[in-house]
């Protein structure tokens, strides 16, 4: 039972570290479409998730990017991340921690899956960057395309964690030490 408690912790810590730099990653996306698009940047704040600004000429193309890029940057960096993980490292740590670092994004992406079908019965969350996303993507294309894109980055986040030995070396994290 001792040997698991620094697991734990270990994981715990990563989910800490990881939900931090997810809600940096994702406030970050929208902060660059935001200045892209000419805004001024008000508030920014990883506390409360939260980021605003005044100003800015947006057309359709950068506002759909704006409800967009918030959940794709942290998917974009966990795969680079993925790409450069050193699989033959003994660091415990890392193993566990490039698991959540990955896992966290990915499972992010399964509202991009899920809402447009609530979306198409009328029953989607709003103000939710999916929704907002929807509804000027839903003028000129089928919702569910975006559930398929979304599918689409889910397997290639876990293809990337089987095949870079993550997953893997997480669970052999988890049994041996």
């Amino acid at each position: 039972m001792q040997r698991k408690a620094p697991k734990i912790g270990f994981i715990l810590l990563a989910g800490l570290i990881t939900v931090f730099l997810y809600i940096l990653l994702h406030e970050l996306g929208h902060t660059v479409v935001m200045l892209s698009a000419g805004a001024t940047i008000t508030e920014f704040s990883i506390i409360s998730a939260h980021v605003s600004g005044t100003g800015g000429n947006y057309t359709d193309l950068s506002d759909l990017w704006l409800h967009a890029n918030g959940a794709l940057l942290p998917v974009i960096v966990a795969l680079i991340y993925a790409l450069l993980y050193k699989k033959d490292a003994k660091s415990v740590f890392y193993h566990l921690f490039s698991y959540v670092f990955l896992l966290i994004p990915i499972g992010s992406l399964f509202a991009w899956v899920i809402i447009p079908f609530l979306y198409l019965q009328g029953n989607a969350p709003a103000g939710d960057d999916v929704t907002n996303f929807l509804y000027n993507f839903s003028q000129n294309h089928h919702p569910l395309l975006v559930s398929a894109a979304a599918a689409f980055l889910i397997a290639a986040g876990v293809t990337a964690m089987v095949k870079r030995g993550i997953f893997r070396n997480f669970i052999s994290a988890i049994r041996n030490q």
